[in-house]
């Protein structure tokens, strides 16, 4: 038996051989090996070694994978994902004179059928950069209108600061940080939280950079909607002008200003009174201007609605006043109290009456409207001095007139017959004349 297994030893295992060869060649054959690839995602480690150096950095490459290529047995090709895979470069590797970082690929399942992985590209650039942390005041912009007969308040935030990090090139890019808050329609206070972004120079919002860190990611804030009222200006000046002057009148820039506040503060307001003592025109010969904070004289609770517009301009009117001399016949002059025994004769056809006003009235009067007249009732038979006086209105002054004598005679009884007819006639004559035309020559200021 031992005989039989020895012989032919030599070609007994150079057959064993040639079945494994063959073996081989059938399995290559029926399931060979082959080249495939994956896009694996592109994991960082060891971050904290830039930021605890007070750096940041950036990838420099627009993607976030990498390709892994690998060699695997045809059958086992549709087995294999890209989650057997982990890529990622240790920032620890950093080479720092060109910032160049190497991939490193880790199989995570199906070891045995993969063969020589290797990822593409093999190594990645990092730009680093000095890491700057920067407190900003939150700032609210609002954006929208509010509902018709309301203004947007001031808003309020929490917290009023945030800390902001990130690369100095970015952080230096920003002016503001703060939210937006959007009114538009609001009838009544709004509250809510915003995220939190940032502003240029220009108060545009700016896109955050993916490498910006907030302290916090949204800010609370409350906005005010308050119920918008018109209100007018009084004006109630003090004083006396100088001699010779009058005050004519107030003008304003504007003769209302717009307000807010609550409704129940605005129901019972109308207007706004400035007090007298601002407005003071003693021994004022002109006009004087006057600028005043209108926000000084609101109720509480109530505001301006643009307090840009605060100020509001005032201006005295003040005027020289004119003297003209006014020639009124004696015709023109009423008698009162006359006696129908009497005849009554002025020593003169005409007086000339000196008036003072403003320029612009005086031009409206003429001497039929001064309303002359006489009274004559205590006259007696003779000499007497007669006292003219006049209707004038507010808007004039007698400076002066000619005295008049006044020749007092009884009628005789021949007379009475004729005296009624000539009283008559005189009435007819002081109606006519009245109406007439009256010459007037202008006099010096303050005659």
């Amino acid at each position: 038996m031992e005989k039989k297994l020895s012989n032919n030893l030599g070609l007994k295992v150079l057959s064993v051989f040639l079945a494994f060869f063959v073996w081989l060649a059938v399995v290559n054959i029926n399931n060979p090996e082959d080249s495939d690839s994956k896009e694996v995602p592109l994991d960082i480690v060891n971050e904290g070694i830039l930021t605890s150096n007070g750096k940041t950095y950036e990838l420099l490459t627009d993607k976030d994978t990498v390709t892994v290529s690998y060699r695997v047995r045809t059958l086992d090709k549709a087995g294999i994902s890209a989650s057997d895979f982990r890529a990622y470069i240790d920032l620890a590797d950093i080479y720092e004179p060109t910032g160049a970082v190497p991939v490193k690929i880790e199989v995570k399942n199906n070891k045995r059928l993969l063969d020589t992985p290797v990822a593409k590209p093999g190594v990645i650039r990092v730009k680093t950069e000095d890491l700057q942390r920067k407190s900003f005041e939150i700032r609210a912009k609002v954006i929208g209108e509010a509902a018709e007969g309301y203004d947007r308040g001031t808003p309020s935030v929490s917290p009023n600061y945030i800390n902001v990090s990130g690369p100095m090139s970015v952080v230096g890019q920003i002016s503001a940080v703060g939210i937006v808050i959007n009114v538009d329609g609001a009838d009544s206070n709004l509250a809510d939280s915003a995220p939190v972004v940032c502003f240029d120079a220009n108060e545009n919002e700016i896109p955050t950079d993916e490498r910006i860190t907030f302290s916090r990611s949204s800010v609370d804030y409350t906005m005010p909607i308050l119920k918008r009222k018109s209100l007018v200006l009084n004006f109630e000046p003090e004083g006396r002008v100088a001699d010779g002057y009058r005050y004519t009148g107030i003008e304003s820039s504007r003769p209302s200003v717009a307000v807010n506040g609550l409704k129940s503060d605005l129901a019972n307001i109308n207007s706004i009174t400035i007090p007298s003592s601002e407005l003071n025109m003693d021994g004022a010969t002109g006009d004087k201007e006057v600028t005043l904070d209108i926000s000084q004289y609101l109720p509480e609770g109530v505001y301006l609605s643009d307090e840009s517009s605060k100020e509001v301009r005032v201006v005295i009117k003040v005027e020289a006043l004119e003297s003209r001399t006014f020639e009124l016949k004696t015709s023109q002059i009423k008698r009162v109290g006359a006696h129908s025994d009497y005849e009554y004769q002025y020593d003169r056809d005409s007086v000339n009456v000196v008036i003072r006003g403003l320029k612009e009235d005086l031009y409206q009067l003429s001497a039929a409207v001064l309303g002359a007249e006489m009274d004559v009732e205590d006259m007696v038979p003779g000499e007497n001095s007669g006292e003219i006086k006049f209707q004038l209105g507010d808007a004039y002054e007698l400076v002066s007139y000619d005295h008049i004598q006044v020749t007092v005679t009884e009628k005789g009884p021949s007379a009475d017959s004729t005296t009624a007819s000539t009283d008559e006639g005189q009435e007819g004559t002081e109606s006519e004349t009245s109406e007439g035309p009256v010459s007037a020559s202008k006099a010096e200021t303050g005659q």
